[in-house]
């Protein structure tokens, strides 16, 4: 891509859109579009490092809000990674790589310094394995697991690798189920809520959020729902789902609880990676990962890789 200059008639959070419909390495979750989707009316804003070219090497987008007095730094709600992006770059060695990771994550540790946050929390994406510049600046970090299929060029090698349990719910469900990609937003929501209630637990994403973001992933056609129906039209399983150019995220998935044993989650699962190759053009699938024993469960069984990525987090940065 041609260098993204330094200039006077545009801010950071403008050259950061154009580098983003650039530059097909910023993941998905730290794209422009899905912060402006996501973060709505909360001041989200991004930290640049410039070359001597003026060219962007490095971005960190990042949500800033204010409650009771405090500033603290978050993830936005729906938004797995954000953090520090690299611009891809050859290095003369191991060396090399380093000092310029510290060189470029000092830049970014300063930045965050001088904004006297009361906390500041991000979770970094899974390309960044070197968290020490942020050790050595007093943070500490958290390690958290997604849960991957790396390699969907050949779909039935992939179905191949899920567990006995998961191949049996599929060839259940496929008998008397079948996949739509008719829901609205509205009702998409309605029906996660629906499944909440039922387990009497509440959706604390509001509505305004979701919406949001299925409208603008749908206008960019980079986000489905599909959901998986009897042949009364019952919904029995729902799922958002959403892609960059290397992978898809299968992001708010709901299943009616009255339904649970038709073997619908299991299929809109195999539905997904099916889409996400064949459709999205994707050759990577993210389950989003869960800390939670049950989900992780589930998550592995379809032959999935554990894969670490680092939440990073400082109280008082400042005094």
């Amino acid at each position: 891509m041609d260098a993204v200059l330094i200039s006077s008639k545009l801010t950071d959070k403008e050259i950061y859109g154009q580098l983003c419909e650039d530059e097909s390495s910023i993941p998905l979750f730290s794209q422009a579009w899905w912060m402006d989707a996501v973060c709505l009316d909360m001041p989200w804003d991004v930290f640049l490092c410039f070359d001597k070219q003026g060219k962007v090497i490095a971005s960190m987008p990042y949500l800033m809000k204010k409650k009771w007095g405090l500033r603290y730094i978050c993830q936005p709600l729906l938004t797995q990674t954000n953090g520090i992006w690299l611009r891809p770059t050859e290095h003369k060695n191991e060396c090399k790589r380093l000092e310029y990771e510290k060189r470029v994550f000092g830049h970014f540790i300063e930045k965050v310094e001088l904004l006297r946050l009361n906390f500041f929390q991000q979770c970094f994406h899974l390309s960044m394995s070197n968290w020490l510049p942020f050790f050595w600046n007093g943070y500490k970090q958290t390690t958290r697991y997604t849960y991957r299929i790396t390699d969907l060029s050949d779909l039935e090698r992939v179905k191949g690798n899920f567990s006995d349990a998961k191949k049996r719910h599929i060839k259940k469900a496929e008998k008397s189920l079948h996949t739509t990609s008719d829901l609205t937003a509205e009702s998409f929501y309605d029906f996660c809520c629906m499944t909440y209630k039922k387990r009497g637990e509440k959706n604390i994403v509001p509505r305004t959020i979701v919406l949001s973001c299925v409208n603008a992933a749908r206008k960019r056609q980079q986000g489905e729902i599909i959901a998986i129906r009897d042949e009364g039209g019952n919904i029995h399983s729902a799922l958002f789902f959403v892609w960059d150019r290397n992978s898809a995220y299968y992001l708010i998935p709901a299943t009616d609880p009255d339904y649970r044993t038709t073997g619908a989650s299991s299929l809109i699962v195999w539905e997904a990676i099916r889409h996400a190759k064949e459709k999205a053009g994707v050759n990577v699938f993210d389950f989003e990962g869960s800390m939670n024993e049950n989900i992780e469960n589930s998550y592995h069984q379809y032959g999935s890789t554990q894969t670490p990525y680092f939440k990073i987090s400082k109280i008082k940065l400042f005094g």
